[in-house]
């Protein structure tokens, strides 16, 4: 198949199985409805009102509804039933998450497909500096929910305005500063990373196109984060579906229409970029509950910058500990060759199935923590942190037995190299059985966040991610013993010590949370 016909087959799939979906949506609703109607008129059985029939589905149905398309843009965590809100609130954080892998996915085959091997190879190279970059927006952002949350719970809503528009002042500054150091090092990092020569050009281009989105990036992030912490989760998954959409079709107009080359395809992604930013800043201006964002003077306020800088910096940084343990423990895997290195990339894949729902499950805790710590209701917090950790480890526990049952048809879609397989399997067969333990991880690392402690969750994931399995690959190492099972259980048994570390973390942040902390 040549290059054009590559190209035009991989814009016709994406567009056909986007139109299919769309058809089979307006089919299924239109039966779904047929259904319903049916379902009412039989809602008696011999003169009994039947609860599951039309009642039971009107009702739910009508709830995810409104979950997804209409929820309000503040949300009380302080009454209510604790779980269902939980599970409730999560929901349109999976899905935002599951859509931007979609989102890297289809952007990802289109540059590859239009630019080649050696532009896609470019833009891998550059995505790994982007990626620390991105990683420790989105644990910044994590931080800054917790201030927002015990405000909101506290019902400052004079403060929490002041609040947010320092946040948003201090955001704004951060991404000056990481766009021009990132500007003034793009080949220096490249080089750092042992990138050819010849890919050095169009990935350093690409590189500092796309750094000119950061703004856009840290105002997005930092928006979705006070959102949560409000309880309105779905306005930030519709902002990033118009970002995947609007960047799915600049890629097909820079990348194919009119070509761009390498420029097009960061063109499109900082468009789109900056497009969600500005309707999550408009969501600011128009929100509807018992707190609305208005500007005052003055704009930034001094004595809150000490609290954003500490809550939000060690959130961040340990997001980048966590890319900085997989980038060195790589290295190790690399030394087994292609399969094992091809193996840990599907077994990421399939592992996403699982990490996915307990991260989503963890961030919705931390606002429901947030809320009620500000509110002062210690005792909601324990029962939500207890019904939160059984639902996970059984949850978790569940997924990895049909994930590791569906795991070599999982992989087949990925690969067919007996290698590659064998070496994904091994790992799934030899992780996937102590992943519980990263679900009770994820509940005590939102569950503290939440209280307004994000140093505890850094020096945990510093200390058994960063330094622990590093140690542990080096010390087996030192002793003659080199095996891919040693990077294994360097995952397996980074878990234990980080569970032991945040429940230590737990107790003692329990202890000092009668009032908000961080911003009295």
């Amino acid at each position: 198949m040549q290059k054009q016909e590559k190209i035009e087959f991989s814009c016709f799939f994406i567009f056909h199985i986007a139109s299919y979906v769309i058809k089979y949506l307006i089919m299924n609703i239109k039966l779904l409805g047929a259904r319903l109607r049916a379902l009412r008129e039989s809602e008696y059985i011999y003169g009994v009102h039947n609860p599951l029939t039309y009642d039971f589905l009107h009702h739910n149905l009508h709830h995810l509804h409104v979950l997804l398309f209409h929820s309000a843009d503040q949300q009380d965590f302080t009454r209510g039933p604790i779980l269902r809100q939980l599970l409730v609130f999560m929901l349109p954080i999976l899905l935002s998450q599951f859509l931007q892998q979609f989102y890297g996915i289809a952007d990802t085959a289109l540059v590859g497909q239009a630019l080649g091997a050696e532009a896609l190879a470019a833009v891998g190279t550059a995505s790994l500096i982007l990626s620390v970059i991105v990683n420790f927006f989105i644990g910044f952002s994590a931080g800054l929910s917790v201030l927002v949350s015990h405000l909101y719970g506290e019902k400052e809503y004079a403060r929490l305005n002041s609040l947010v528009q320092s946040i948003f002042v201090t955001v704004l500054a951060f991404a000056i500063l990481f766009t021009a150091v990132g500007l003034l090092l793009t080949e220096p990092l490249l080089t750092t990373l042992a990138t050819p020569a010849d890919l050095i050009p169009e990935a350093s281009l690409y590189l500092r196109i796309t750094l000119l989105g950061m703004l856009a990036q840290l105002v997005y992030n930092t928006a979705g984060a006070v959102l949560r912490a409000l309880g309105n989760t779905t306005s930030a998954l519709h902002y990033l579906a118009v970002a995947v959409v609007l960047n799915i079709a600049l890629d097909v107009l820079l990348l194919i229409i009119i070509p761009c080359g390498i420029a097009g395809a960061a063109a499109a992604t900082i468009i789109a970029q900056y497009a969600s930013a500005l309707l999550a800043l408009r969501k600011f201006f128009h929100l509807h509950g018992a707190w609305q964002f208005t500007l005052s003077r003055p704009f930034f306020a001094p004595h809150y910058l000490i609290p954003i800088l500490s809550t939000s910096i060690p959130a961040g940084m340990q997001a980048v500990f966590m890319s900085i343990s997989s980038l060195v423990i790589q290295t190790y895997i690399n030394s087994f060759g292609y399969a094992a290195m091809a193996g840990m990339t599907v077994y990421a894949r399939v592992e996403g199935f699982l990490y996915y729902p307990l991260f989503a499950f963890g961030i919705a805790l931390t606002s429901f923590i947030g809320q009620n710590a500000g509110a002062g209701n210690l005792t909601r917090v324990r029962e939500g942190l207890t019904a939160s950790l059984k639902f996970s480890a059984f949850g978790a526990m569940g997924m990895a037995l049909v994930a590791g049952f569906f795991a070599p048809m999982l992989i087949s879609l990925f690969t067919d190299d007996p290698a590659v397989v064998s070496n994904a399997l091994d790992a799934v067969y030899y992780t996937f059985p102590f992943y519980w333990l990263y679900g009770v991880n994820q509940i005590y690392i939102g569950a503290i966040r939440g209280l307004g402690n994000t140093l505890c969750p850094m020096m945990a994931a510093l200390a058994s991610y960063c330094i622990f399995r590093v140690a542990w690959c080096q010390a087996w190492d030192a002793v003659g013993i080199h095996s891919m099972h040693i990077v294994y259980n360097a995952y397996n048994v980074s878990f234990f010590v980080m569970a032991a570390l945040l429940w230590f973390g737990w107790r003692r942040s329990l202890r000092s949370a009668s009032v908000s902390p961080a911003l009295k």
